[in-house]
This record gives C-alpha cells, sequence and structure tokens, in this order.
C-alpha cells in the first residue's frame, strides 16, 4: 500500500509551493495510526490547476486520486490507505468505501490491467 502525496502543491503559487506536503507531512507524523513508510511524496500527480492532490495506490490495484484536500484531510488519508490495501481490487464503491470526507474529492480513478494468466509462448 502507498499513499502518493504531491509535494509540488500549489504547484503554480511560487511562494506556496510545496506548502501543502508539508503540511500533511506534519499532521501524520503526529498521527499514532500513521505508518510513515507508506508515503512517498511525488513530484506531481496530475492534479492540476486544483492542488492539494494524493492518491492511493498498490500493485494490481486501482489508483485513486484526490484533489482539493487540505491538511485537515490527513487522518482520512490514512483510512483510506488502509482500507485500499485490505481491498481486492482498489476500486472505491466495488469493494471498499472512501469516507465521507473524501468522497467527493475523487479526481480520478486508474483501473490497472491484471497480469495475463494465459501461456505465452
Amino acid at each position: 500500500m502507498t499513499l502518493l502525496v504531491c509535494r509540488t502543491c500549489p504547484r503554480y503559487d511560487v511562494l506556496a509551493n510545496g506548502a501543502f506536503r508539508r503540511a500533511v507531512a506534519r499532521e501524520i507524523a503526529a498521527n499514532p495510526a500513521a505508518d510513515t513508510s507508506m508515503i512517498r511524496h511525488v513530484h506531481c500527480l496530475g492534479g492540476c490547476p486544483e492542488d492539494g492532490v494524493a492518491a492511493v495506490d498498490a500493485p494490481c490495484k486501482a489508483r485513486v486520486r484526490f484533489t482539493g484536500l487540505d491538511a485537515s484531510h490527513a487522518e482520512a488519508l490514512i483510512k483510506a490507505a488502509h482500507a485500499h490495501e485490505e481491498s481486492a481490487t482498489g476500486v472505491p464503491g466495488e469493494d471498499w468505501e472512501i469516507t465521507p470526507e473524501l468522497q467527493d474529492r475523487i479526481s480520478s480513478v486508474t483501473v490497472k490491467r491484471q497480469p495475463r494468466t494465459d501461456n505465452i509462448a
């Protein structure tokens, strides 16, 4: 399981660039339920121009991106990452429920191709 946090948000505000990542990192570090090894700070998640972007991702599961977040969403992101890990597909509404505070913040769901099971010669 991985919680991806954009490290450049807000990307187009030079003075505030990276403020979202720093604020979320502080909130997550203060949360005893958080496993900081699950967090990756990435250059961009493609949610611009609406900043405050994070995503949950795992091998063979859908990547779910959220936008319009702020530091107050840190606990909900941790819960979403754990629920995503416990789900079979990572598809919202299919086998896991997104917390209400993140439900209207979903901006992208990318379903991944599954490994082929047929014999390839």
